[in-house]
């Protein structure tokens, strides 16, 4: 699964009200995805997540460190294509996700939210295993919020440049996301959102899915977040649902 989506809704939640000072947060979570990406057979794949989050002025840095469990590894957490012939149940450390984001406009605008954000994803999982690709990949994005009444409405467009395993030659896709969020009961929001990506292989498929997600603030320094996911391509899982806590320091 894309590390994007269990930070989505704590993004979010950052909108509302920016820091005033240096902050640190870290986050543990699971997910849990299957499908048969047009292959006939059925992939599941346990993604658990240990992310640190540091806030400074604009600048918000992340660390993304996952553990994997794959049946039948097809594609890997973000959705590209894995090599084949490994056993049936591979696990051990994925790849590690590090992002850097610059906060251009923090909602003193027309309540205008702007971020321009770069990640880099390192090849620290095991490609024998079938956990990765062994590669270095890079992307770029800016994400777009602006508030209207109760309603929270966002907007994701980016690039991605993938590094290609001996024998592959990926696509470097677009991809872009739409979506809404709105408070539901006392702290505690929810909300819709729709992701699209454009092949990674020739032969593949367009990622697109939906997902439902809902947060909940159980204290001043805790939260949980539970999301599910439905996806509408080969490229996407069947079905997929996490649980994330976060705790700030």
């Amino acid at each position: 699964m894309d590390p994007k989506r269990i930070l989505l809704v704590g993004w979010l939640a950052s909108l509302a009200l920016p820091a005033l000072a240096d902050t640190f947060s870290t986050s543990i979570g699971t997910d849990y995805s299957r499908g048969d990406y047009g292959t006939g057979t059925t992939s599941e794949t346990w993604y658990v997540p240990l992310v640190g989050k540091y806030e400074t002025g604009p600048m918000t840095y992340k660390l993304t460190v996952p553990w994997l469990r794959i049946t039948n590894p097809s594609v890997g957490p973000d959705g590209e294509p894995l090599p084949g012939g490994c056993d049936k149940v591979e696990s051990g450390l994925g790849d590690t996700v590090a992002g850097a984001d610059y906060a251009v406009l923090d909602g003193n605008i027309g309540g205008l939210f702007v971020d321009l954000i770069g990640k880099v994803k390192l090849p620290t999982a095991d490609e024998d295993k079938c956990l990765g690709t062994g590669k270095t990949d890079y992307s770029a994005q800016v994400d777009v919020a602006k508030a209207f009444g109760r309603v929270t409405g966002f907007a994701t467009l980016g690039w991605k440049k993938f590094g290609d395993p001996s024998g592959s030659d990926f696509d470097n896709p677009i991809f872009a996301g739409l979506g809404l969020a709105m408070p539901v009961f006392a702290r505690t929001s929810a909300g819709v959102s729709y992701d699209w990506r454009q092949k990674v292989v020739s032969t593949g498929d367009q990622i697109k899915e939906l997902t439902l997600f809902l947060t909940h603030k159980l204290n001043q320094n805790w939260k949980f977040q539970l999301y599910a996911v439905k996806g509408f391509s080969d490229a996407s899982p069947d079905a997929e649902a996490g649980l994330v806590f976060t705790h700030t320091y």
